[in-house]
């Protein structure tokens, strides 16, 4: 029993994606079909934030502003299920694998970035970070010279978040 599970773990990422993904979107169309009581397919921009705390997400008023204007951009004042659905699905996977901007942020804050991702990071401060406080052994000196496009010495957010990110 025990080498079955190591076998498949490739698979399970897969499916717990698919999984979450199911998951999500029951939990979304319950959601929306408690604010769409004429069962158009469509609520009314206001009720995007009754929508969401039914779903148990918390966000803050300009990240909503941000999400409606994304999903009605004409601004008419009705969001669609269907874009709805797939804004949310993106979202929560994204925050569920971890891969949440706001870690990133915190992390680029505490190095002495801006909270508002502007700003920079001193590369010799983050190379004596990674190989003092955590004692990493990675080439961290060869991935900051890739990362640091414009030879700076500065890590600026999206530099500083491709690092990061990278495998």
């Amino acid at each position: 029993k025990m080498s079955d599970s190591s076998d498949s773990g490739k698979k399970e990422d897969v499916k717990d994606e698919v999984q979450l993904a199911k998951e999500i979107e029951e939990k979304c169309w319950e959601a929306f079909l408690a604010f769409d009581k004429d069962g158009t397919g469509q609520i009314n921009s206001g009720e995007v934030k009754f929508v969401l705390e039914m779903m148990g997400i918390k966000i803050t008023e300009s990240e909503m502003f941000k999400m409606i204007s994304e999903i009605d951009p004409n601004n008419s004042g009705n969001i669609m299920y269907s874009d709805f659905k797939n804004l949310i699905l993106d979202r929560e996977i994204q925050r569920l694998k971890g891969s949440d901007e706001t870690e990133l942020l915190d992390a680029f804050v505490a190095m002495g970035g801006e909270a508002d991702g502007e700003g920079c990071v001193d590369a010799r401060k983050l190379i004596d970070t990674i190989k003092s406080e955590f004692e990493m052994t990675i080439d961290i000196e060869k991935l900051i010279e890739e990362i640091d496009e414009d030879g700076s010495g500065e890590i600026e957010f999206d530099e500083f978040k491709a690092l990061l990110q990278s495998d």
